[in-house]
């Protein structure tokens, strides 16, 4: 008899067990599926900078959009999207989240934080009107980046998402992980251009008579030079280098997974 008292109360902990168990992962699952509540903003600011200043934006999710124009003034749009179980509970996240603003004549930095553990939950979107003339770092982990009419430094960097540039005409840095990576400029700077990405292609458009030093590598894919030639040793099916109308500054572009394509216009 008390061995099946005892056999009951063991059943009776197991099945106890399995439903906390059970219900452990049933929260798991709503809390990831019924995110379903949304509430966005916008936050616009406009603040001054020099012509030959810096900008920094350091960004999670959602892209960053520089266009370079006239005057000193750096007008900023960031577009907010918080979400949550209900719209309630997403306004609320929303209005939590801090801007963080370092300013000063020579300088500005922007970054959106969230409360710990919500930033997955959160999108900024950013549209940025500044001088041509200045140098941008920016940063994102998921999303784009788009620069285009800046005659300053661009350093670009995306974990999943592409990068462009248009109308580039100062040194350039550019880099994602899962993206590509398109560039047009208007001339190749003494600080040279670099263009990297492991899942994607590296496209580059650069003036006829532009000297530069080349250097492009890709792994699988090939690389096709068009409308221009390359003094220097054979190329190859990956691997493509030589000096560009007697050499200059160095462009280094390389992909492991994708092509690359440098034409001239």
């Amino acid at each position: 008899m008390y061995a099946r008292a005892s056999m009951g109360r063991v059943a009776c902990l197991l099945a106890v067990a399995s439903a906390a168990a059970a219900l452990v992962a049933c929260d798991v699952v709503v809390s990831s599926l019924d995110v379903k509540g949304r509430a966005t903003d916008q936050w616009t600011k406009t603040y001054q900078v020099a012509p030959t200043g810096e900008i920094e934006i350091a960004n999670v999710s959602g892209g960053i959009d520089v266009t370079g124009g006239t005057g000193s003034q750096v007008e900023i749009i960031a577009e907010r999207t918080a979400r949550g179980i209900t719209d309630e509970d997403a306004k609320k996240l929303l209005g939590q989240v801090q801007v963080v603003v370092d300013s000063t004549p020579d300088r500005l930095r922007l970054e959106m934080k969230a409360p710990a553990g919500e930033s997955n939950h959160l999108e900024v979107k950013y549209h940025v009107k500044a001088p041509s003339g200045v140098s941008v770092r920016l940063r994102t982990t998921n999303g784009e980046i788009s620069v285009m009419q800046l005659t300053g430094g661009v350093n670009a960097e995306v974990t999943n998402g592409t990068v462009r540039g248009r109308e580039l005409g100062g040194a350039v840095e550019a880099t994602t992980t899962n993206g590509t990576v398109r560039l047009d400029m208007t001339a190749v700077a003494p600080g040279g251009i670099k263009a990297e990405t492991v899942n994607g292609a590296v496209e580059l458009t650069i003036p006829s008579g532009a000297k530069a030093d080349v250097d492009a590598n890709c792994v699988n894919g090939r690389i096709a030079v068009d409308g221009m030639k390359l003094d220097g040793p054979e190329a190859t099916r990956r691997h493509v280098g030589g000096r560009l109308n007697g050499g200059g500054p160095k462009i280094a572009l390389e992909t492991t997974n994708g092509g690359i394509r440098i034409a001239a216009k």
